[in-house]
């Protein structure tokens, strides 16, 4: 029989241990390791996390690991991420070229600063204006030279939300910061490796990092951080990593303060980069901004707390200044043509235009005369015959004359030569003047040379004077002309010098230059010119525009006045220029402007179709439309013809009204745009606009128009939808009064047409417009009544009751107000019954005189969007046809009108 698994079994005991027993017994430790899973893996991860930093410390960067320096300072590492490194030098060089103190990284042939960086200064007692600061490092890494041996830092307090720092050379010049008892900042300056920060109510504002700080002849860097969260300025929206801009006036450049807004815990603060002399920007990974300067002089940034962008703007207005000069007609089109070859065909040009405008009923406000104003080396009291005559052809039109005007001197055609003894005749002849030989010592000079410097554009010689110290006597010889002018537009104020320039002298002499210098210096005077009074000419290049528009305020008697670029002149509007025609520009002129009036600059102009000769007429019709759309919500703007005419009149059937429609829906909007631009910037960011809205801050699809508006543009060709980001409170489509229904950052895809952008007007919000327009702004307000948007915003309230209970109750209300002059504004204000309009100010002259008045006086119509269905007697609103007298405010403390 087989057995069974459960039958019982003899059990074996062995007396004896099996070989393997006694083994067993003589396992050392690190046999132990090696069998024992778990510990062989944990001991393995924590050789390699020592090991591989090791590793690569030693055998991926510059072998700087056995050579400490002997200083007793920090030692600093090379182990940085990627992303936070930043560049030693320029960066991107041969290991050898690399300087020894700092890093390199052999696979990506990047050479970069350690952290905490060796190149810093330092200080052994407790910082303050007198302490002088001694470089760590005895060479830069720029052609290895020198480093200052002495630098100071100067903080000067300037009001409770606005500081600056300025670092200098104590050898040329001494500054003392002054303090105030209340602030809301604080800053620690410590030693003895320099590391400056500066804290704010929302915490640090700005911090050195422990980075670089270089000072060497023709070069100063700094790198600091303001926030890890989101920032924008220079352009940019938002800046991003990468991003590069040069501070330095050339065609291309930035038009406004180098401002930089960063987003904190909620709140917003700003840094600006003040530069004299070439400046680059870098924003490299993580929001490190690297400022590279080449100066001898020294740098300085100012700190602006906020907490709101617009506290940040409203500090930058007071220290770069604000425009006080706008006037009604300047807020409508201005008009330029350069089409004509000669003086002659120009004026020929012009009467037609004239003509034909009126006859079509163009709306716009001014033109620049036959041709731009140049001034010429000879002078002759004939010289301006044809630009005076255009001028009073438009004065008979009622127009305004605006002066297109450049710096620069027309010497004579490129490669001719001017004999002595003519320019002696001409010098001698009673009627004219030769601007080189009789005002030689204020025209700037050849390097190192008593020969004036020739510049060239197009195909002429160009001289280039120095604004800084010119007489009285030297502008009424260069003006030939007797046009009374009620504005100018300064071109060209870099200034423009299209000869070709030797940058490789520039490498050889300057120690830090690079193709971003290159861009800037190609279109500017040889940045080694000496100006008269010795000095060389690109320590100081970014005054040049300032001096310019000095001496044309000066000998103009202060008309106001258009640059393209200026350095801390907030009193001067902007005029852009040389723009492509492009979808990019187009969008990106919508940027610029948002920006450049949240960076103080409110009174902006852009070009429509661009300004150059790229142009096509045929092609790029479709995207012409859609700029003069977008002008139409542009604080100012310009339609500046070159080589093809980019005017109304240059279109024809649909095309033609669509461009009048535009300029026409801009007059009926500027009371509201006027009103806006008495208080702040008119085109206007989503993050600037609604801070608090995190869903919104990097949106560049969409821009609010002062407070009430929102435009969404159609910027691409055929676009039959947007979508529209929802700010917060409730939003009606403009003219019809449809509720866009969602919440705070929701996507609401709304249909568009090529004939208009889409505009939301806000609830809670009153505006005034003016539909029946005529051929000027002007006119347009003095003769068209007025008609009211009221946008009611319904919301529920806490209020306690007769019987001390607290109950929530439906509110429904909006208000509004509208500027007219400084002693006259009327406010709007409703609920769901009655209109209420009040004046606030007595300068009822400009409503009511007959020969004084300025402004119309009656509405005319009311549209009231948000009301209960059964109150419209339209779909989405109710409209309401009455004439209300304004005047009767001048006798009644109000006037009040039935809405429901």
């Amino acid at each position: 029989m087989l057995p069974y698994a459960n039958e019982k079994k003899e059990e074996i005991v062995n007396e004896e241990p099996y070989e393997y027993d006694k083994n067993a017994k003589q396992i050392k430790w690190y046999d132990a390791v090696l069998l024992n899973r778990t510990l062989r893996v944990a001991i393995g991860l924590v050789l390699l996390s020592v090991l591989i930093p090791v590793l690569l410390y030693q055998y991926i960067f510059v072998m700087t690991a056995e050579r400490p320096p002997l200083d007793g300072f920090s030692t600093g590492s090379c182990v940085i991420q990627r992303s936070a490194r930043l560049p030693c030098g320029s960066g991107n060089v041969s290991q050898e070229e690399c300087h020894p103190q700092c890093c390199y990284d052999t696979i990506n042939k990047i050479c970069f600063h350690r952290y905490p960086s060796r190149f810093s200064y330092i200080f052994q007692q407790k910082w303050s204006e007198d302490v002088i600061l001694m470089p760590r490092i005895a060479t830069v890494p720029y052609n290895f030279q020198e480093s200052f041996k002495t630098m100071k830092l100067s903080i000067d307090e300037i009001s409770p939300t606005h500081m600056s720092l300025t670092f200098y050379d104590p050898q040329k010049t001494s500054l003392s910061g002054q303090r105030i008892e209340n602030k809301m900042y604080s800053y620690e300056v410590l030693p003895t490796e320099m590391d400056i920060s500066v804290n704010g109510p929302q915490g640090r504002l700005f911090s050195t990092l422990r980075g670089p700080l270089i000072a060497s002849n023709n070069i100063w860097e700094i790198a600091f951080r303001v926030t890890n969260e989101s920032i924008y300025g220079l352009g940019e929206l938002p800046l991003k990593e990468g991003t590069v801009k040069v501070i330095y006036n050339h065609d291309g450049g930035l038009n406004t303060a180098p401002l930089i807004y960063a987003k904190l815990n909620g709140s917003y603060h700003g840094v600006l980069i003040e530069a004299r002399a070439p400046t680059e920007i870098s924003i490299q990974g993580e929001n490190n901004v690297v400022v590279r300067s080449i100066t001898s002089d020294g740098l300085k940034l100012h700190v602006f707390v906020g907490p709101k962008p617009a506290d940040v703007m409203n500090d930058v207005r007071k220290f770069i200044g604000s425009n006080k000069q706008l006037e009604y007609w300047m807020l409508g089109a201005h008009i330029c043509n350069e089409i004509a070859e000669t003086p002659e065909e120009a004026f020929e040009d012009l009467q037609k235009f004239v003509t034909s405008a009126s006859q079509e009923k163009i709306p716009y406000e001014s033109h620049c005369g036959t041709t731009p104003i140049v001034f010429q080396n000879e002078v002759c009291l004939d010289s301006g015959i044809y630009f005076d005559k255009g001028g009073e052809l438009l004065k008979n039109a009622s127009k305004k004359v605006i002066g297109h005007v450049s710096p620069h001197i027309i010497y004579g055609e490129h490669n001719s030569t001017v004999s002595e003894d003519v320019e002696k005749s001409i010098s001698l002849n009673e009627s004219c003047v030769n601007i080189a030989h009789d005002f030689n010592e204020f025209i700037i000079r050849e390097p190192n040379s008593f020969d004036v410097y020739k510049g060239l554009i197009g195909n002429y010689d160009v001289l280039y004077p120095d604004y800084e110290n010119i007489t009285e006597e030297f502008l009424q010889n260069i003006w030939a002309y007797n046009t009374e002018l009620d504005g100018v537009i300064i071109e060209n104020i870099w200034p423009l010098d299209e000869s070709v320039k030797d940058h490789e002298a520039k490498y050889l002499s300057l120690p830090y230059f690079n193709k971003n210098f290159e861009t800037a210096f190609n279109q500017t005077p040889q940045w080694n010119c000496t100006r008269p009074n010795g000095k060389t000419y690109y320590h100081s290049h970014n005054d040049y525009a300032n001096n310019f528009i000095d001496a044309v305020n000066f000998a103009s008697g202060g008309i106001p006045t258009w640059a393209s670029n200026q350095w801390r002149k907030g009193d001067v509007m902007i005029n852009r220029q040389n723009i492509s025609t492009s979808w990019t520009n187009l969008r990106k002129e919508l940027v610029e402007a948002a920006l450049g009036g949240i960076s103080g600059h409110w009174l902006w102009s852009t070009p429509i179709c661009g300004d150059t000769d790229n142009y096509n007429n045929k092609t790029q019709i479709e995207l012409c439309l859609k700029w003069y759309m977008a002008a139409t919500y542009m604080p100012m703007i310009k339609i500046h013809s070159k080589s093809v005419a980019k005017h109304p009149l240059a279109f024809e059937g649909t095309d033609r009204r669509l461009t009048i429609n535009a300029l026409n829906q801009r007059l009926t909007m500027l009371p509201y745009f006027y009103t806006t631009l008495q208080e702040g910037p008119l085109l206007r960011p989503m993050f600037y606009q609604f801070p608090s809205s995190e869903s919104l801050k990097d949106l560049t699809t969409q821009f609010s128009v002062g407070d009430n508006l929102l435009i969404v543009p159609n910027l691409t060709p055929s676009q039959s939808h947007v979508h529209v980001w929802l700010p917060p409170g409730s939003w009606y489509e403009i003219w019809s009064g449809f509720k866009l229904k969602g919440e705070e950052g929701d996507a609401v895809t709304m249909t568009t047409t090529s004939a208009d952008f889409l505009t939301l007007i806000r609830g809670d919000s009153i505006i005034a417009l003016q539909k029946d327009v005529e051929e000027t702004a002007d006119k347009t307000r003095l003769q068209s009544s007025f008609s009211l948007i009221v946008a009611i915003d319904c919301h529920f309230v806490n209020i306690t009751n007769e019987f001390n209970n607290t109950i929530q109750q439906k509110v429904c209300e909006a208000s509004g107000h509208m500027y007219m002059t400084n002693n006259m504004s009327l406010k709007f204000e409703t609920d769901t019954r009655q209109l209420k309009i009040t004046a606030v100010g007595d300068d009822f002259d400009a409503l009511c005189d007959t020969d004084k008045a300025i402004w119309a006086h009656t509405i005319k119509e009311i549209n009231v969007y948000g009301l209960d269905d059964k109150d419209n007697n339209y779909d989405h609103h109710k409209h309401i046809v009455r004439t209300i007298n304004l005047c009767e405010l001048e006798n009644n403390e109000d006037i009040t009108i039935m809405i429901t």
